[in-house]
C-alpha cells in the first residue's frame, strides 16, 4: 500500500459523503496502491449508518472511538492503523481533486529529504463556490499534506493534548527535523460554514497553551 487518506470526522455527517468520494476516486497510475480510513470521532450524528455501504469496498475502513477524543488523537488512531508508506489528512467537511495523491506521491518519490509536502487549497462555500486560493506555505492547515509515514511516527504524532492547532504544535516541536515542501497546486478543498474546527470558542486558548509551551530562550 503506496498511501493512506485519513478522514477524522465529528458530527459531519453532512458533507462526508462529498469528501469519501473525493478520496476514493483518486487517478493514480497503479490501481488498487491507497487506501481510505474514516476516524469517527464519537459522533452522535448519522455519520456511521450514512458512511455503512462504504465498508463494501477492500480498500475503505472505519475506525470508531466510543468517545470524542480530539481530532489529534483520531489521526493518531488513523495514522497508527493505516498501512500506507505515506498518508495525508482530510477533515470530513472537505474533499480533494482527483489527482491529489498522484502529484503529491510524485512529488515526495523524488525528493527524499521531504519529511512531507503540502499543496495549496481553495476555500469554499457550502455550494462549493471557489472563494479563494491561498498558499499552504503562507497560511498552513493541517490537512493536504502527504507525510512520509516512518518519520512521523519517529517524530511522535500529534500531541493529543492538543484539540486545535495540533499541527502548529507538531511544526514547533519537530523543528528544524521539519522539513515540510510546498506544491503550488490547489488540490485541497477547504470548505468554509458555520461550523468549522477554526471557530470553536476554545480555539484560541490553543494558541496560549502554545506560546507558553515553547517560550524562545531570554537572554
Amino acid at each position: 500500500m503506496k498511501s493512506s487518506i485519513i478522514i477524522t470526522s465529528y458530527n459531519y455527517g453532512r458533507y462526508i459523503e462529498r469528501c469519501i468520494r473525493s478520496c476514493l476516486d483518486q487517478k493514480l497510475v497503479e490501481a488498487g496502491t491507497h487506501e481510505v480510513i474514516v476516524v469517527d470521532d464519537g459522533s452522535q450524528d448519522d455519520t456511521l449508518a450514512i458512511i455503512e455501504k462504504y465498508k463494501v469496498l477492500p480498500n475503505f475502513r472505519v475506525i470508531a472511538s466510543p468517545t470524542n477524543v480530539g481530532v489529534a488523537e483520531a489521526a493518531n488512531i488513523g495514522i497508527r492503523a493505516c498501512m500506507g508508506r505515506f498518508f495525508l489528512r482530510v477533515d470530513a467537511d472537505d474533499f480533494v481533486s482527483e489527482k491529489l495523491l498522484f502529484f503529491l506521491q510524485s512529488y515526495l518519490a523524488f525528493n527524499d529529504e521531504a519529511f512531507g509536502v503540502a499543496c495549496d487549497y481553495l476555500l469554499v462555500d457550502d455550494n462549493e463556490n471557489v472563494l479563494e486560493r491561498r498558499h499552504a506555505e503562507l497560511a498552513p492547515v493541517s490537512c493536504g499534506i502527504l507525510y512520509r509515514r516512518d518519520l512521523f511516527v519517529q517524530a511522535g504524532l500529534y500531541n493529543p493534548d492538543f484539540r486545535h492547532r495540533e499541527e502548529e504544535e507538531l511544526r514547533r516541536r519537530v523543528g528544524d527535523y521539519y522539513q515540510l515542501h510546498y506544491l503550488r497546486m490547489p488540490l485541497y478543498r477547504y470548505r468554509m460554514h458555520n461550523h468549522n474546527k477554526t471557530k470553536q470558542p476554545d480555539y484560541e486558548t490553543f494558541r496560549e497553551k502554545l506560546d507558553d509551551m515553547y517560550q524562545p530562550p531570554t537572554n
